[in-house]
């Protein structure tokens, strides 16, 4: 009876150093966890110190908050371009074009700043970011885009031909022609009815006698192209 007493005793104080071993490894396990990364980032930052190579965080540099730039015309055939925009006051800021610093301007009291600039045919982007006194640099504004043309747009006019001569009741006329989709027509100063595929259709009343009708296209950068047809009509 006494031996067993003493079994009984040990198998509890071994189920007791049991369940006090899993409860310290489930203690580290939660300890390490916590506060593990803590630990492993202080001792990172400590080496970074000691290498001098602090972050820029603990220099204290003020956060620098990005430029917002204007939207520029979807298209023009103007030989440069004003860029304008909003900034902190008393920084500056550092123009990109195509992604290639090109100016770095001031930014005004009233915190705005405006450049013009000359750019070359064809589609650009444009972007800045802000820079203080200590040459520190905000991230990246918006990004606008502009295309610069200066080339005529295409114009056919199939309808009328040029001298034709128009007898009978009716004193209505067609006129008919092609560009492309996204240009704008005029017939004698009147809106024509452009269509997907860059025709284009106008109903013109003829007086007596000979009219001139004057086909005007337009494209989105303001570059036009014109072709004059005079026709006459008799009853």
């Amino acid at each position: 009876m006494v031996y067993s007493r003493l079994i009984r005793h040990e198998e509890r104080q071994q189920r007791k150093r049991l369940i006090w071993a899993l409860g310290g490894m489930l203690s580290l396990v939660i300890f390490l966890f916590v506060f593990g990364l803590k630990i492993l980032v202080g001792f990172s930052l400590f080496v970074d110190r000691f290498r001098g190579n602090v972050p820029q965080q603990s220099q204290g540099q003020e956060l620098i908050l990005p430029p917002i730039l204007d939207p520029l015309p979807e298209a023009t055939n103007s030989a440069s371009i004003t860029i304008t925009g909003k900034s902190d006051p008393g920084v500056k800021v550092v123009l990109y074009i195509d992604e290639e610093e090109s100016t770095t301007i001031p930014v005004e009291n009233d915190g705005t700043f405006s450049l013009t600039k000359k750019l070359s045919e064809g589609d650009h982007t444009v972007s800045a970011k802000a820079k203080n006194d200590k040459d520190v640099l905000s991230g990246l504004s918006n990004v606008v885009s502009v295309a610069i043309s200066r080339t005529k747009p295409e114009l056919t006019v199939t309808n009328p031909q040029e001298g034709a001569r128009i007898v009978g009741d009716s004193n209505t006329l067609i006129v008919k022609g092609k560009t492309a989709s996204d240009n704008t027509v005029t017939v004698n100063d009147r809106l024509a009815v452009v269509g997907n595929d860059g025709s284009f259709t106008y109903t013109q009343t003829l007086s007596e006698g000979e009219t001139t009708l004057r086909i005007v296209v337009t494209d989105p950068a303001g570059n036009q192209e014109t072709i004059d047809r005079h026709v006459t009509y008799s009853k």
